[in-house]
């Protein structure tokens, strides 16, 4: 990677370009696609080629639960459909404080998860949104588990010690052991 991402959080995913003068709409990982208002710039990351680049934010407005980016240098369709698929990152400066019961999706990946029973699942592979809730990815045990981040399924959250403890309902552990 040529860019250090250390200082830097996971916001958003390029989803397609927006128009022909090289808009993007973007995926937001958080309930508000208003909070790229706050940004000045942000980094391009290809998940696939492991490259890095900063591009200036000249505007953003958010379509329903979608943001609208125009960036500096991305002047036409073309340019847009370069960036599909890409990471958006944000600098952690630029980050809104948070409340008690929000947190930033990359908090998480990596966290250790166990049930209320003290077993292990996996560790946190990456959160998803479905517009109701979000969705831990847990990937261990030779499965991938798909538990809901929501207050009746999540005992507690650990940051220190890097670990979740979950309760889920019964079945769910089976059902998504047996999608793999």
């Amino acid at each position: 990677m040529n860019f250090d991402l250390t200082h830097h959080v996971k916001v958003a995913k390029v989803s397609k370009p927006h128009g022909i003068k090289g808009d993007i709409k973007v995926y937001p990982f958080s309930e508000n696609p208003e909070s790229f208002k706050l940004y000045s710039s942000l980094v391009f990351v290809d998940p696939v080629a492991q490259n890095a680049r900063e591009i200036k934010l000249l505007h953003s407005r958010s379509q329903g639960r979608i943001a609208v980016l125009t960036l500096f240098g991305v002047v036409s369709r073309n340019d847009a459909e370069d960036l599909v698929g890409y990471e958006v990152w944000a600098s952690k400066d630029d980050l809104p404080e948070l409340t008690d019961d929000e947190y930033y999706w990359n908090d998480f990946e990596g966290m250790e998860v166990y049930t209320a029973k003290d077993i292990h699942l996996g560790h946190v592979a990456s959160l998803m949104s479905t517009g109701a809730h979000d969705i831990l990815i847990v990937s261990g045990r030779g499965a991938e588990y798909m538990i809901p981040v929501r207050d009746e399924f999540i005992v507690e959250i650990n940051k220190a010690d890097g670990k979740i403890i979950v309760d889920p309902p019964e079945g769910l552990l089976e059902i998504n052991r047996a999608r793999k």
